[in-house]
This record gives C-alpha cells, structure tokens and sequence, in this order.
C-alpha cells in the first residue's frame, strides 16, 4: 500500500489492482508497466498481440530497450515487432498476388485457381 501510495504522490501514477478468477483474460495496452502477484501456483498462458495502430509504439518502445545495459532483464525483444511485422508484409504480398493471378485468370476466361 506505501509504494502504490508514494506512486500516486510523486509521480500522478495510480495503479490497478485486481484479482484474476479462473477463465479471467486481461488485456495490457502497449507500452503499459505492469506487475504481476501469483497467489496461488498457476500456469500462465500469454499472447502477445501488436495491432497495426500499435506498431509504431513498440518499435519505439524496442528502440529504448536496444539502449538498456546489456544484462537487464528487459533488452530482449520480447514481442518481435519487427519479425512481426515482416511476416505480415510476406502475407500481405503473397495474398496480392493470389488475387491478382485470380483477376487475370477470370479477365482471360479462365476459371480462377
């Protein structure tokens, strides 16, 4: 209570507290701190997901975590936003070309693949 006290004095900060219940999802928004307190032994299962408004955001958010030392529990790359980003870049070209060799396909009278 003391550091979530001194969080909302010093820095305007208030956090959230809540506790999860069996089948609860939580939704962290991009670029929010958080913490999480295990009350009882669990299995975690976590997606990560980048949606296209959010992209820019983790490319800066990992760009400073390029910059922390080299041994902080943070400067991995734990979302991948650029892999991420690449793939669907791959999906987006292989699609458009789908489509397209359809449109021709159909403008020539032949039936589409």
């Amino acid at each position: 209570m003391e550091h979530k006290r001194r969080l909302k004095e010093e820095y305007g900060i208030e956090p959230w507290t809540f506790i999860q219940k069996l089948g609860d999802a939580v939704f962290i928004p991009a670029g929010c701190p958080h913490q999480v307190r295990n009350l009882k032994s669990c299995i975690k299962v976590a997606l990560d997901f980048v949606s296209p408004e959010n992209v820019q955001e983790c490319v800066r958010l990992t760009e400073e975590f390029r910059i922390l030392p080299r041994n902080h529990r943070a400067k991995e790359d734990k979302l991948e936003v650029k892999k991420i980003a690449l793939h669907a870049i791959g999906q987006a070209v292989t699609d458009l070309e789908a489509l397209s060799s359809s449109i021709i396909s159909g403008v020539n009278g032949m039936p589409p693949s």
